[in-house]
């Protein structure tokens, strides 16, 4: 019994590393596509800076390039292994069990898709024009700063500000199932509730830029979804409170 079970990690070990290997070379393949897709924001920002970037070292690109295709391989390979995880403990769980973890991993996914499009839409873009915006100086019209972006700068500033802003989507993952242990007890709902505010603000002043209005925009979008999730949770609870009510005949 156990040496089927080491059989079937090494099988599954052996598929995610062929995965991986996969994906490097596929990747490896479309680097340039990947890059432009990174830059695109750059590229396609409302700013007034005509965006070319820099290299100082003869190696740099191509380590831009191993950079960006580890960082992808790495992303599939996180799904991959969560799957064969899920896949490889299911015979062991109550059906209910493996209904509650195949939840929890779709939703993560739901939530890494939400959180990818914030950030290449929303929140990226308004980075860049907000640090960018000091270039020009009101005030001094004869003093002027001139930006050149490193490559390996701006990739690295990237990858950094993607895997903040998938950190925090993935709190409200946390969020729905926390409301689900506790979908009983509204008081300790309301009871959190200024504790889940406080840390909402915290997280949009780690996220969005130093900037006000950012950040209150941001706090505001969080406390709404998070109120939309309370609202939701206290549904779906009525609703079974109304199935699980017999029905009364004359």
């Amino acid at each position: 019994m156990i040496y089927n079970y080491y059989l079937e990690i090494k099988n599954r070990c052996l598929l995610l590393s062929l995965t991986w290997i996969s994906v490097i070379f596929i990747s490896y393949f479309y680097k340039e596509i990947l890059l432009f897709v990174c830059m695109k924001p750059s590229i396609y920002s409302n700013t007034s800076t005509i965006f070319y970037f820099i290299f100082t070292d003869v190696k740099e690109v191509f380590s831009v390039y191993i950079t960006l295709i580890f960082f992808l391989s790495n992303q599939i390979l996180m799904f991959y292994l969560i799957y064969h995880v899920l896949s490889f403990i299911s015979l062991g769980l109550y059906k209910f069990e493996y209904r509650y973890c195949k939840l929890v991993f779709i939703t993560s996914i739901f939530f890494w898709f939400f959180s990818l499009i914030i950030f290449t839409k929303i929140l990226f873009p308004i980075s860049l024009n907000f640090f960018l915006s000091f270039q020009t100086l009101t005030s001094f019209k004869s003093l002027n700063f001139h930006f050149e972006a490193k490559l390996s700068e701006y990739l690295n500033f990237y990858i950094m500000f993607y895997y903040i802003c998938t950190f925090y989507c993935q709190i409200f993952v946390v969020l729905v199932f926390f409301f689900d242990y506790i979908n009983t007890n509204l008081n300790l709902i309301k009871n959190f509730r200024k504790l889940f505010y406080y840390l909402f603000i915290f997280l949009s002043t780690l996220v969005t830029p130093p900037d006000v209005f950012s950040q209150i925009l941001f706090s505001i979008c969080l406390i709404c979804i998070y109120e939309i999730l309370i609202f939701v949770n206290i549904f779906f609870c009525y609703l079974k409170f109304l199935i699980r009510q017999p029905i009364k005949t004359n």
